[in-house]
């Protein structure tokens, strides 16, 4: 039976922080030894090749626990892995600690040596969200959100209203296509795009139309 136990939600889009470098905490509980590992990953490719390279490194250690979140919002992804440790104790609290901080587009993955004494339920659980505690609190986060990307097509006459609609909106003009029309082509934070859709609608007067890429 695979150990690994998987998730998938779907929320609101939000900003959100993310880390920008790997950090690398270790700590003892009772003779048990613990390796935390905090990076960045925003596929699950490179999830897996990091979980991959921890197992490498540490290729004596007892478990490799992990949990990580990617992506915000509709396209939000999370994973947990408790690794033969009992259900519950070692994925989901260094999950927790995730959402909690409003982290993602990051992995964080707990290794463990075995010291002979065995921690119990709540000992390892608060050992494997020390994991996570510790390692973000020596992190470097940076605030990210989701973004959406729209064409545009209108009248040349409506280019000036639409313009100052996706700045208001915190947009970002990617490229301009002219011919008998005008296509403006645009990335926003996911979170704007009820409101680029009804305030195009309303700045061309019902002429444009907004196709999202």
């Amino acid at each position: 039976m695979n150990p690994c136990r998987e998730s998938e939600y779907m929320l609101i889009e939000q900003p959100y922080l993310s880390p920008t470098k790997k950090i690398r905490t270790r700590f003892s509980v009772h003779g048990s030894r613990f390796i935390a590992t905090l990076a960045s990953s925003t596929t699950e490719a490179s999830a897996r090749e990091i979980i991959e390279s921890v197992n490498l490194e540490f290729t004596d250690a007892s478990h490799h626990t992990y949990a990580y979140r990617i992506g915000s919002g509709r396209t939000l992804i999370e994973r947990i892995c408790d690794d033969g440790e009992p259900s519950g104790t070692a994925g989901a609290p260094m999950l927790q600690v995730l959402q909690g901080k409003n982290v993602s587009d990051a992995i964080i993955i707990g290794t463990r040596y075995f010291g002979g004494t065995k921690l119990g339920i709540g000992g390892l659980t608060r050992a494997y969200r020390d994991c996570a505690r510790l390692s973000l609190k020596d992190a470097d986060l940076k605030k990210k959100e989701t973004l959406d990307s729209y064409s545009l097509k209108m009248a040349y006459e409506d280019v000036g209203p639409v313009s100052r609609l996706i700045k208001s909106i915190s947009g970002t003009i990617t490229g301009v296509d002219y011919s008998d029309i005008v296509v403006i082509h645009i990335q926003i934070p996911a979170r704007e795009s009820v409101a680029l859709l009804q305030g195009f609608e309303s700045v061309s007067r019902g002429r444009g139309t907004a196709e999202k890429l």
